[in-house]
Formats: C-alpha cells, structure tokens, sequence
C-alpha cells in the first residue's frame, strides 16, 4: 500500500508540473505576444506620424512637420525602447539619435532632404518589426490585432481632431487618424488580405474605403466610431493566453484533492 501511495503522488507531482510548466511557457508568450504587440502598433503610428511630417512638409507647414517629427520620440521612444533593447541593443541605439534630432533638422532642410531622413529611419523600423517572434509574424490572429488596435487609436484621435462635424478643431490629431487608418490598411492588404476568405477581405475593403472618405469629408466623431465599431465583429479577438495559467492551477488543485483529500495523511502497512 505504502508504494502504491508514494507512486500515486509522484504520478500526481509529474502532472502538476507539467501543468504548471505549460501555463508558464503559455504566460511566458503571452507576455511576449504583448510586447509584439507595443511594438508593431508603435511602429506603425510613428510610420504615420512621419508620413504626415512629409506632407506638411510638402505644403510648407514647417510647425506642422515639426509636431509630427516630434510625436515618435516623445510618444513611442519611452515605450518601445526597452523592447528593441533586450532584443538588439545596437538597433535602438541608432533608432533613438535618429528621431531624437529629426525635429530639429526639419525647418533647415528640404522635402527631399527630410524624405531621406525619415526613409533612413524607416528601413530601422523595418529592422525592429523583424525582432518580434515568428509566432507573431505568422499569425493571423496577431496582424488583426494590430489593424484593431491602429483602429480603436483612430477613433481617439478623430475625437479630439473633429470636435463638430465638417470642423477641424486640432489639426495634428485630425491627420494622426488619417495616418493610422491608412497604416492599418497597409498592414490589412501586407499581412491579412491574401490569406482570409474573399468575403471577409470584401467587407474589410469597403471599410476601409468608406472611413477614408468619412474623414476626408469631416464627418462626424460619432460617425467615424460607427464605421470602425461596425467591423470590428469580423476581426477576431487576439487570444488571452494567461487564462491558461489559472486553468493549469485549477485543475492541478482539484486533482490533488480528488486522490489526497485534505486530512488523510496516515499511511497504511
């Protein structure tokens, strides 16, 4: 009896720690997931903020290329930096000089000359979007995550940038959500399109083209929150793999107190 015993609890430490140990690893990528996550979104708006600081640029808005050269260091560097840092610690040193000093360049240079500058940081995002894992880069699930979260940004910035319908009441804000609706959509036709049902990509197009059109004409907050809120049931939810973690837990427990109930530790000979 007493072996028989011994082997049971031994039986039942090996399935509680593979079970704990699968949770982990489970939590483990998901935290790494997060930190994708960060990363990809991050890189994105400052891709858009660096598009609209060309187009200002373009029309002689000098104030206007500034602020939106500015908003990548002071908005995504804190946040993102420590991310690239444990995964390539020389990329975010130059990623950082670079954005750090773009503002400050732009009113002394040309149109050409601050393209060549922001191509030059944008081929050290690509560098940094390459740093996530391959289960990230692969999965469907993460990309339309992305393109959710560049949406729920949208709507945030659309508010303040279009207080009344037809009336810009912040213009940085307002070309903000232009440039995270056109981000999310390349990252919509570069990572999703080619690999989900035509029907589904039919009416992800046609969103997106009929958001791009409501903001151009102005229209109203609430009507811009409508559009995005009424295509989020077809993108999917990104799965919460922590919840793994309290299942292992509870089930290892209920185990344990099915075969040792709490108050039986004699040992029979």
């Amino acid at each position: 009896m007493y072996m028989k015993e011994v082997y049971t609890v031994v039986l039942i430490m090996v399935v509680v720690c593979s079970t704990a140990f699968a949770s982990y690893h489970a939590y483990a990528q998901d935290l790494s997931m997060d930190e994708d996550l960060t990363l990809i979104v991050s890189i994105e708006e400052i891709r858009g903020h660096l598009m609209q600081a060309l187009n200002n640029k373009s029309i002689g808005n000098n104030d206007g290329a500034i602020a939106h050269a500015g908003h990548p260091a002071a908005e995504y560097l804190g946040e993102i930096a420590p991310i690239i840092e444990k995964r390539n610690p020389e990329l975010i040193d130059e990623l950082r000089d670079k954005l750090i000093r773009l503002p400050s360049k732009v009113p002394s240079i040309s149109y050409e000359e601050l393209k060549a500058e922001i191509d030059a940081i944008d081929a050290l995002l690509e560098d940094a979007s390459n740093l996530i894992r391959d289960e990230s880069k692969s999965s469907l699930q993460f990309w339309f995550e992305v393109v959710k979260v560049l949406l729920e940004h949208t709507k945030a910035e659309y508010e303040e940038g279009v207080e009344e319908e037809g009336e810009v009441s912040s213009a940085i804000e307002y070309e903000d959500a232009q440039a995270f609706v056109v981000r999310a959509e390349h990252v919509f036709v570069s990572k999703i399109k080619g690999n989900i049902g035509s029907d589904t990509s039919s009416i992800i197009d046609r969103f997106f083209s009929d958001i791009k059109v409501a903001i151009d004409e102005k229209r109203s907050a609430d009507r811009i929150e409508e559009l995005i809120d009424g295509v989020m049931p077809v993108i999917p939810e990104f799965p919460v793999n922590l919840m793994l973690v309290l299942v292992g837990v509870v089930a290892s427990a209920i185990l344990v107190s099915r075969v040792m109930p709490i108050g039986s530790n004699t040992i029979n000979h």
